[in-house]
């Protein structure tokens, strides 16, 4: 539901930030009252170092979930909020005086929470990682799946990128390490 510059109450679980085509600065947060969760997007203005007031749109996640990760597309189009119950996708539109974003259908959508989520410096793939240590690259947008491993990992900490887009590292709350090859999805190594 989208709320306009309605704001929910309560403790910021997760946030990033959107850098949009026509060059504003936005960030989205993640809200949760333990009764309401909502995604919320502030304008931010980088010489004040300051968020909007209030926000620019809001929108109320009504099945319930608490958000638990937010990963934004390098395009500022799209982001992906991770909840305790799955993972919604997020298409904004309009500028910065009206942005306005939409929950689309989304493959994972009854997933779980993700721990980790991020998309590629180029944008064509989207990974994620769960506390049950289970790995997915996926080809954006078509989602399309490199890797399903429910095993990579004990619970995934971090992932991340590489700045040419063709590997993928991602750690363990045990420690473990893995580089995966982001074209084939095969680990390069393991520890």
């Amino acid at each position: 539901m989208d709320g306009g510059n309605v704001s929910v109450e309560g403790k910021v679980t997760c946030a990033s930030c959107i850098k949009r085509p026509e060059n504003a600065h936005l960030a989205v947060i993640g809200k949760s009252t333990g009764t309401c969760s909502s995604s919320e997007i502030f304008s931010f203005n980088s010489e004040t170092t300051s968020l909007s007031s209030s926000p620019k749109a809001t929108y109320v996640l009504e099945e319930g979930g608490e958000p638990v990760r937010i990963a934004v597309h390098p395009s500022g189009d799209d982001f992906v909020c991770s909840t305790t119950t799955g993972c919604k996708l997020f298409e904004l539109y309009g500028h910065e005086d009206n942005i306005k974003f939409v929950c689309k259908e989304f493959p994972l959508q009854d997933v779980g929470p993700k721990k980790c989520m991020a998309f590629s410096v180029d944008g064509s793939k989207l990974a994620t990682g769960g506390v049950d240590g289970h790995f997915r690259l996926f080809e954006w947008p078509t989602m399309h799946i490199i890797v399903d491993e429910p095993k990579a990992h004990k619970s995934f900490r971090d992932m991340d990128f590489s700045l040419d887009s063709e590997f993928l590292a991602s750690t363990s709350t045990d420690g473990a390490a893995r580089i995966w090859n982001t074209t084939d999805g095969v680990p390069v190594t393991l520890s």
